[in-house]
């Protein structure tokens, strides 16, 4: 998109200006960043929801294993007492 905006405008941007703050506000605030308990605090938010969400999903896995076991035993035991009845 700018490379086609190179082509029209020959007028180049000066790099000092370029990197100045538009509002003296911007530029007396540090540039520290988040503190370190900010941080940690995403951090375990982030690991929290994401062992919440894992949870759910063994859950909703052993479940749904539990009931695929429980139906092949009953099937099982439904070819058994056919197998039994024959005799």
């Amino acid at each position: 998109m700018f490379s086609a905006l190179r082509f029209y405008s020959k007028r180049t941007i000066p790099s000092a200006f370029a990197r100045r703050p538009l509002s003296t506000e911007a530029a007396a605030q540090p540039a520290g960043g988040a503190g370190f308990f900010a941080r940690v605090g995403s951090f375990l938010v982030g690991a929290g929801l994401t062992a919440l969400a894992t949870e759910v999903y063994i859950f909703k896995e052993v479940r749904e294993g539990n009931l695929e076991m429980l139906k092949k035993q009953r099937d099982l035991e439904k070819r058994i007492a056919a197998l039994e009845k024959k005799k």
